[in-house]
C-alpha cells in the first residue's frame, strides 16, 4: 500500500479488534510508513452510526476513569475550562479514560501558554491549567462532552447511567470539524445562518 505523504509502497497498516460495552466491537487501526514516518491511527465502528453527543459530569474521582473512545472525527469539549478540542486532518483516535483526556489536554495547555505574546493570554493558560491540575486530583467538578458526527467517539463509564447519550441532527453534525466526506454534503445542505 502507498504512503499517502511520500508514495513509498511499504505503508504498514494493522488493525485490532476491541470488544468494548455498549460499543460492541470498534476496530483500531494503524498506519506507519517506514520510509518518511508518516503514521496515523484511527478507530471505526462496524455499525452504521449516527451523529452523537455524549455528556458526563465529572462529579466524583471514580468518574476520571471512565473510559473514553475518541476517533478522528470526534471533537472533546470542556465547557468549564473554555477548551474545545476539534480534530484536524491528521487527528489521531485514541482509547483513554477522562484522566488520561485531561492530561493530553494539560499537554496542549502548557504549550499554548509557552508561545502566547501576551501576558493576559498566558496568565489564562496558567488558570486553565490550575484548573486542569484540580480535575485530575478529583478536587474540581467539570463536564466532558464528546461530539463525533460519525458516532464513533464515546464515554462510557462503568455505570452507564450517570452519562448522557443523544443523537445529534444532521445540521449539528455538519458543523462539526473532521467529519467523514458525507459531512461535506451536509455542510452545503444547512449553511451556517447569519444573525
Amino acid at each position: 500500500m502507498a504512503c499517502p505523504s511520500c508514495g513509498h509502497m511499504g505503508l504498514k497498516v494493522q488493525s485490532m479488534m476491541y470488544s468494548i460495552p455498549f460499543f460492541n466491537e470498534l476496530a483500531m487501526f494503524t498506519m506507519h510508513c517506514p520510509e518518511c514516518g508518516f503514521s496515523h491511527n484511527d478507530v471505526f465502528s462496524p455499525e452504521d452510526r449516527g451523529p452523537m453527543r455524549w455528556t458526563l459530569r465529572v462529579n466524583e474521582p471514580d468518574l476520571l476513569r471512565a473510559r473514553v473512545v475518541r476517533s478522528g472525527s470526534g471533537t472533546v469539549r470542556f465547557p468549564e475550562f473554555g477548551i474545545d478540542i476539534e480534530p484536524g486532518p491528521s487527528a489521531e483516535a485514541y482509547i483513554s479514560n477522562v484522566e488520561g483526556v485531561l492530561v493530553r489536554t494539560q499537554s496542549v495547555v502548557e504549550t499554548a501558554t509557552r508561545f502566547a505574546d501576551e501576558e493576559e493570554e498566558k496568565e489564562k493558560g496558567r488558570e486553565i491549567l490550575r484548573m486542569i491540575d484540580r480535575a485530575i486530583e478529583g478536587n474540581l467538578e467539570f463536564t466532558i462532552v464528546i461530539e463525533d458526527p460519525a458516532g464513533v467517539s464515546g464515554i462510557l463509564p462503568e455505570d452507564m447511567s450517570k452519562v448522557k447519550r443523544e443523537e445529534i441532527s444532521q445540521e449539528e453534525a455538519s458543523k462539526l470539524r473532521g467529519g467523514p466526506t458525507w459531512i461535506d454534503t451536509a455542510r452545503e445542505e444547512f449553511p451556517e445562518r447569519k444573525g
